[in-house]
Formats: C-alpha cells, structure tokens, sequence
C-alpha cells in the first residue's frame, strides 16, 4: 500500500487522485501488488468530429461480478489538474461529478467489462480533447495506466482567389484545421515562392487554426501555382492548385475596340435607311414623268395636233 501511494504521489501531481486511491485501497485485501492495468495502446489519434475509443485492461476472475469494480476515466490537462470523463462504481455509471465537457459524449461499453476491457467511447472528438487521459481501475487490487490523445483535424477545405492586376497577381489560399500548419508556396517548375508569401492566423472558437497565405509576384497566364498546407507533426500535407486563366484587359486597351465596333453599327445604322430612302425617291421621279408624258399624249390626240 506504502508502494502504491507513493507511486501516485509522484505521478498524478493531484491530491484528489491520490485520496480516491488511498480510500479504494482501504478497502482492498493486501495482496493489491498482483493486481495490473495494462494499456494496449500508448496513444491515439482522433479525427475533428468524429468518434475515438481508447481502453485499459485489467485483470478477472471466474467468478468476477460487476457490482465489485470501479472504474475512473480522467482527462488530465497541462496546467496538472483533472477532469473526470467517466466514472463508473458497483457496476454502475456515476456521472454526477463529470466534466460538462464531456457530458453526453462519453460512453462505456458495459458488455466489455466481462472480458477485462475498460472501453471509453468519446463521441464528436474536440480540439480541446486531446492530452493525457488515465484509466483507473479498482477491482481486487488498485492500478492505472494512461495513455495518450492527439486531434487532428485535415486542411481539406482550401479556399483559393486569384486577382490579376496590372503588374502583379495575388494568390490567396485559406483553410482551418489542427494542428498549425505551415503554408509552402511552389512555382509549377519546383521554383520555392516561401520568402514573397506572406501568411497569417488565429484561433476559433472551436479550437482549429484559420490560416490565411497570399502570395504577390508577377505572373503570366496559364502559369500553374501551388500552396500546400503542411502538418510538421504528422508528417502529412493537404494543396491547391491556382492558375491565372485569363488576363484582364486595361481600360484603354478596351476602348480601341469598342470604338471600332460602334463605328460599324453607325455606318449600317446610316446606309441602309439612305439607300431604301434613294430609291423610294427614284420610283417616284420615275412614276411622276411616266404620268406627265400619259397626259401629254392625251392632250395632243384632243386637239388634233398629230393630224396637222
């Protein structure tokens, strides 16, 4: 017992911890030091938002009865304090003193109890999750193991804008995960572009790092770029391709054009009416003489002028 107290004073750094094993402990035959708590994995990886499941396991006998064994699920945090994720006492879960945190979110597998196994399931996984958690197991004996969280959450949503100016194009490349990573800007020959990008970013409120990179330089068009958000600590790496499609033309090279075509439309615009307008005239001089000729005729027979 002197063993195990010692034990957890130099590695729980809580009071807390340390008194809810000396009160499981009291209880306990002496024979506790045969008693252990293994941990089959020492860490794991959770993706943002989805489910994790982490267990320590622990020895049973035949005749092992649930309503004999506690279990202690404890988020320990960096500042050495501790949230209590799951608690279960006689075979029963007690979760009046759970973390808010985790309300609603953990879950142990009971069925898995019989075998051994303290299986906790935490559900939508947080940024905020992630760290040490340790498994405290009370049975026929008293002991921990613990193992460790990491959150992850892919920069698969990048976001892209390119604008062409007169001189220069900005690239814009944007996107939120976890943990921080580092934007590389890439020519598509391999060229590095790093040193003329400049790259920005802050916290959420749910924990992911929003990263904002802009690239100015001169470009021409249909020249290929790269960014690439690149995770250190995982060694993994999400990127976009930007590529300028189309040139904007200056607004005084638009002008010739427009000019030109204005030009055209005022030309059809004009000869067309003056031509109908011509030859309405024409056809009416023509049926004018074609009448005065018809009545001079007339006249001339009247009078008798052709038989003189």
């Amino acid at each position: 017992m002197i063993w195990i107290l010692c034990f957890c004073a130099d590695n729980f750094g809580t009071m807390k911890i340390i008194s809810l094993l000396f009160i499981l402990g009291a209880h306990l035959p002496l024979d506790t030091a045969l008693f252990m708590v293994t941990a089959p994995r020492l860490s794991y990886t959770a993706s943002y938002g989805n489910n994790i499941t982490m267990e320590c396991i622990f020895p049973v006998e035949s005749n092992f009865h649930m309503n004999t064994l506690k279990v202690y699920w404890y988020h320990i945090l960096d500042n050495g304090t501790s949230q209590l994720v799951y608690k279960l006492l006689n075979g029963k879960a007690a979760l009046q003193d759970q973390s808010f945190e985790y309300r609603e979110r953990v879950f142990l597998a009971m069925d898995k109890l019989f075998g051994g196994r303290a299986v906790v399931e935490i559900t939508q996984v947080r940024v905020s999750d992630a760290g040490t958690y340790r498994c405290i197991i009370a049975l026929n004996g008293v002991d921990y193991k613990e193992t460790a969280l990491k959150v992850t959450a892919s920069y698969n949503d990048i976001k892209t804008l390119n604008t062409k100016e007169q001189t220069e194009t900005e690239f814009i490349c944007q996107s939120a995960g976890y943990p921080l990573a580092k934007v590389m800007w890439y020519h598509a020959n391999g060229t590095d572009l790093n040193k003329t990008a400049n790259t920005t970013h802050f916290t959420g409120s749910n924990g992911l790092y929003n990263i904002r990179s802009i690239l100015r330089i001169r470009a021409e068009t249909n020249e290929t770029y790269l960014c690439m958000f690149w995770i250190e600590e995982l060694n993994t790496s999400t990127s976009a391709v930007l590529q300028i499609k189309e040139i904007k033309r200056k607004d005084n090279d638009q002008i010739p054009t427009f000019t030109t075509m204005r030009r055209s439309y005022l030309i059809v615009a004009i000869t067309i009416p003056s031509i109908v307008l011509l030859v309405i005239i024409m056809i009416l001089i023509c049926m004018i003489k074609s009448r005065r000729s018809h009545k001079g005729k007339t006249y001339k027979n009247e009078y008798g002028l052709f038989n003189a």
